[in-house]
């Protein structure tokens, strides 16, 4: 039996708030089967999971470079359209078929990402995110890929997307994709109420590898602090703004000492700074920045609760 060719098309990697990501490319090589990783954009190594470095990923991903500036844009496709010509020439006229693919053709971009792909083919593509499967499904096009198309929705895609956009924006991954995955049966009834067919969605959250997390008997002994401990990106559907409100009160009225770790970061953390300065919380709540996956089994080990808040944004987006 031949190998099956897999590959894992991503928006950004890696990023240390998709250690899952990492986690499900690692499996599968320990498994015996290879993944080819492809990426809109480039991540950051700084905090990555040892799995990471352990299978060679940053060496393995393939990165769908598009320059924004139109001069470096037009002084590095040359190559690629030279590239793209010799592999397959039918891929190149479709990567500027400025009839069907629009202003994509046009500006080039689509040739940029056709390009790493071409030669390729692959039994089964597992887009992570239905935003990267949506700009993916034109890539699958033009470049002749004939495997079978499978993506995960994690969240902002099913939510805030709705929202933002109009009821056609999946339309063409609905015609394209065989299958699709997502974290709750309340995440199913929204995708399914938007059209995806029923049968085609399945229920498979993100796991973790239990026995990586080392069980302990917690016990808060007489007079002892309690010890709480939170984990997450630092954007409003995570709720930490109402966490540290909640830990304003905590503060006034327990019994005990209570101090709280905040491990993670993001584009509210300068907000979240200065609400816990305002609410006078030093002392009481530290934040530890982002760690390193195994670094943060460690770190749980001698907290007593995992407090884990979320809400729907204003925006709409929601876990």
């Amino acid at each position: 039996m031949s190998e099956l060719r897999i590959a894992f098309v991503v928006g950004v990697f890696p990023l240390v708030s998709e250690t899952f990501i990492i986690d499900q490319i690692a499996d599968l090589d320990e498994r015996g089967i290879h993944v080819d990783i492809y990426s809109f954009d480039r991540g950051d190594e700084a905090f990555v999971s040892e799995r990471y470095l352990e299978h060679d990923m940053g060496s393995r991903v393939r990165y769908l470079d598009y320059p924004i500036s139109k001069l470096a844009r037009a002084g590095a496709v040359v190559p690629k359209a030279l590239r793209l010509l010799r592999r397959d020439r039918a891929a190149f006229v479709r990567a500027v078929n400025v009839r069907r693919y629009g202003r994509d053709a046009l500006a080039l971009k689509l040739l940029y990402w056709t390009e790493p792909f071409t030669g390729r083919d692959y039994d089964v593509v597992h887009c992570h995110f239905g935003t990267v499967a949506r700009e993916f499904v034109r890539v699958r096009e033009a470049a002749g890929i004939t495997g079978e198309l499978l993506t995960t929705f994690y969240g902002v895609d099913v939510s805030k997307v709705f929202l933002d956009h109009p009821p056609d924006f999946y339309d063409r991954l609905k015609e394209a994709c065989s299958l699709y995955f997502v974290m709750s049966e309340d995440m199913k009834r929204r995708v399914v109420a938007h059209g995806f067919p029923g049968d085609q969605v399945r229920v498979h959250p993100v796991s973790v590898e239990v026995a990586e997390y080392p069980f302990r008997q917690r016990e808060v002994g007489q007079g002892e602090e309690l010890r709480l401990v939170a984990v997450g990106r630092f954007v409003e559907k995570k709720g930490f703004d109402d966490l540290l409100r909640a830990l304003a009160v905590v503060k006034d009225r327990a019994s005990r000492p209570v101090t709280c770790s905040i491990v993670g970061g993001g584009p509210l953390e300068l907000d979240l700074r200065e609400l816990h300065s305002s609410l006078e919380l030093d002392g009481m709540v530290r934040f530890e920045g982002y760690l390193p996956v195994e670094k943060l089994i460690d770190h749980l080990g001698d907290k007593h609760v995992l407090v884990q808040p979320s809400k729907t944004a204003s925006n709409g987006d929601m876990e």
